[in-house]
């Protein structure tokens, strides 16, 4: 079953830079609507996509390093991640549709 991880600046290389699958990053805030109305699609992705995509959480406020190396302007801010470098980026909320097409095109020897 597909768990989405909280991670932080200790468990960022481990997690994300030398992940076997793509990483999605979710960057979101605690005090951020959109991000917790994000959840459940993410959640139902984890699942759906489980061993294929890997979901991450940063909150930008705990973690603003890693926020400030990726640039994140606003929240939410999703980056998918394949081999250490970042490949898309979705800024503001998406649907569940638009999370498949951007799976699809990276797990498994994708893009």
């Amino acid at each position: 079953m597909g768990n989405i991880v909280d991670i932080t600046a200790d468990s960022f290389s481990e997690e994300v830079t030398n992940s076997r699958v793509p990483v999605l990053i979710d960057f979101h805030a605690l005090w951020c609507g959109p991000c917790r109305a994000m959840m459940p699609a993410l959640e139902h992705m984890a699942r759906e996509y489980d061993g294929e995509v890997k979901i991450v959480k940063v909150d930008i406020d705990a973690q603003a390093a890693i926020a400030a190396e990726y640039e994140v302007k606003g929240v939410p801010t999703l980056i998918l991640v394949k081999d250490g470098q970042a490949r898309e980026r979705i800024v503001g909320t998406t649907t569940r549709g638009k999370l498949a097409e951007l799976f699809e095109r990276y797990a498994e020897g994708g893009e």
